[in-house]
């Protein structure tokens, strides 16, 4: 399969668990207003397909949910299991669940389904595995002038591979615009019932603490794996710059989340 498959996101994802983690909590109030939005709470069958390193189904469980987390990178699975008690992890793909037919009442996706190598097959899937009438929810970055960590995401734009002729426009931003996301679900079969948006502040103390996060994403990975470190981090430290204070510490006040949330049509 192609670098957009489920396995060669994996592996980018899971090279350096810890310092994706220390990162994932800046996305807290998107994984808040995402469970908001679709009541989730005691007595709940939650899938967090996507789940990262764990903490988005630490909030599911806290509200009395049962949730199964699902990420395709084994490592951040492995960090998950050792972190986050009473919650299921297991490995797998968006693409492909290993689920049956409407086992979960709600289908809870922050920041998973733009790395899908085909959105309507994910979509569909979430909706297969979603009770008729159930709730799915889906959330990701929003428009890239509201994204105050897009200098960072440019500084990989050159060490990313080119997209194929005639492949629709890819990175960061492909499902940002407004109605996109919306038309996929429609397309899939799991009726609009609204949107939301989440500003997630990114924080971080140092250079060392900012670096230790970003160097563990997906797409920093990838970059690195074409051009090594040291070009890399090159580019990073220039694009930060300018948002570094005095004591050192980098600050991302605003990045603007959106998130889209339907219902399982009912099959006819």
């Amino acid at each position: 399969m192609d670098m957009g498959s489920e396995e060669a996101q994996g592996l980018l994802w899971g090279v350096e668990p810890e310092g994706w983690a220390s990162h994932e909590q800046n996305h807290l109030p998107l994984f808040r207003a995402m469970m908001d939005a679709t009541g989730i709470g005691s007595g709940k069958n939650v899938l967090d397909i996507g789940c990262g390193a764990g903490h988005s189904s630490a909030l599911i469980k806290e509200t009395g949910a049962t949730v199964v987390g699902v990420d395709a990178a084994q490592g951040l699975v492995d960090y998950a299991n050792t972190t986050f008690d009473g919650v299921e992890f297991q490995v797998g793909g968006i693409e492909e669940l290993a689920f049956e037919d409407d086992e979960f009442d709600v289908v809870f996706a922050a920041n998973s389904v733009q790395y899908a190598a085909d959105l309507g097959i994910a979509l569909r899937e979430l909706k297969r595995v979603c009770t008729p009438g159930g709730s799915i929810v889906a959330g990701l970055f929003g428009p890239p002038e509201a994204i105050s960590y897009k200098p960072v995401l440019d500084a990989l734009g050159p060490f990313m591979p080119r997209p194929p002729p005639g492949a629709k426009p890819g990175g960061p931003f492909r499902l940002s615009a407004p109605g996109v996301l919306e038309q996929g679900f429609t397309s899939a079969g799991i009726e609009v019932l609204g949107t939301g948006e989440a500003n997630c502040p990114f924080e971080y103390e140092s250079w060392d603490h900012f670096w230790r996060g970003t160097r563990a994403a997906g797409p920093t990975q990838m970059a690195i794996g074409r051009a090594g470190l040291d070009a890399v981090e090159e580019a990073t430290r220039n694009a930060v710059e300018p948002l570094t204070a005095e004591d050192g510490s980098i600050s991302f006040d605003t990045n603007l989340f959106i998130y889209v949330f339907g219902q399982a049509c009912i099959s006819s």
